[in-house]
């Protein structure tokens, strides 16, 4: 989108698919080189590596990587404490054991005490929500001047609902990744209230590669689409004509310090959505871009209204669409990129010329 609308020269590349010619070339090209998640002692000498050739490096990151779930998959490089479940007979079944299937606590502990040297070290960070950036300060707090916030938007060039066409049973549908393992259980949960209450009526409608979520369901409760490619990802996404949609997260820390993505996604498609009363979904207004729902009564409750009234699913759809498009718009936004890029750029060749 920057370079759309011509506020900067861009060049996007994978480091894994780029010759290491082809690498120098664009790091000589460029001022200031943007790098996304990372992590670990390599990422560390790789930011050293360009501010060694005089470029200002910033990173980003859209979730708080060391606080996640033993459920998520990245645990596996990102945990640093073994994790076992208890049955009720007293058997022990390990998530995760040292030195084994990968994971190692070593390894592991040395990536998460360099992540504190990288964010050190960079020149800028940009992170999606004010609430990962109190997070990520707590531990940092000498971080400040160079960390901002940007928050995650939709390119409504890509996300564009489809002609509305009329589905025999209401759609509700949940995009989820292997990440949301914790989540199953709440949506298990809300749906048997509403299949007991609305029956055939309803059906869930799941696009991702959430484990085993299709054994909680019957094939008539439950229509499966795996992901696809980012590139037609949102071709897909309003392809599924969803009638109501939904953003259940686990409280726990890594979730508070997500962002509103989802739901955004669900808006600028028209969709209304009922998420979770947590940190990231506080830019909902209850009652009218949405729904919050604390509890599986709130849940059962709120996504009932909008499952009995047509009228209703249209209105919040439509102010979900207007207040994305107002505050989460990629096109309205993209300059707060170039201006951070610029801050950065400005703040460290004022104080280290090189």
């Amino acid at each position: 989108m920057i370079e759309k609308l011509g506020l900067a020269e861009v060049y996007v590349f994978d480091t894994s698919k780029t010759t290491k010619k082809e690498l120098t070339g664009i790091i000589d090209w460029c001022d200031t080189v943007i790098t996304q998640s990372p992590a670990g002692v390599q990422s560390v000498a790789m930011v050293l590596g360009y501010q060694e050739r005089g470029k200002v490096v910033v990173i980003d990151y859209d979730d708080l990587i060391y606080s996640c779930s033993p459920f998520n998959p990245g645990y596996k490089t990102l945990g640093i404490k073994e994790v076992k479940t208890i049955e009720k007979d007293g058997t022990e079944n390990w998530i995760w054991k040292d030195n084994t299937m990968g994971f190692s606590i070593k390894d592991n502990l040395l990536r998460f005490r360099s992540h504190f040297d990288l964010l050190r070290t960079t020149d800028g960070i940009t992170v999606t929500t004010p609430y990962l950036r109190d997070a990520y300060l707590s531990y940092l707090p000498e971080c400040e001047d160079k960390m901002f916030v940007i928050p995650n938007s939709i390119d409504f060039d890509l996300f564009k609902p489809f002609p509305k066409k009329q589905n025999k049973r209401i759609r509700i549908g949940w995009i989820a990744s292997a990440s949301h393992f914790n989540e199953i259980w709440i949506v298990k949960e809300i749906f048997d209230k509403l299949y007991k209450k609305y029956g055939e009526e309803i059906i869930f409608v799941q696009l991702g590669d959430v484990g085993d979520l299709k054994k909680a369901f019957t094939p008539s409760q439950m229509e499966y689409h795996q992901f696809v490619d980012l590139g037609v990802y949102p071709l897909k996404f309003a392809s599924l004509n969803f009638d109501i949609g939904i953003c259940p997260i686990f409280d726990d820390e890594f979730n508070r310090n997500k962002s509103q993505l989802k739901w955004s996604e669900y808006g600028a498609l028209k969709i209304p959505s009922v998420c979770s009363d947590l940190p990231p979904y506080s830019c909902v207004a209850d009652g009218k871009t949405g729904y919050l729902a604390k509890t599986l009564d709130e849940w059962v409750e709120k996504l009932s209204l909008l499952i009995e009234n047509e009228k209703l699913r249209r209105e919040i759809g439509e102010n979900a669409f207007q207040e994305n498009y107002e505050k989460f718009n990629l096109e309205k936004n993209a300059k707060l990129w170039v201006e951070t890029y610029e801050n950065c750029h400005q703040r460290i060749m004022a104080g280290q010329p090189f």
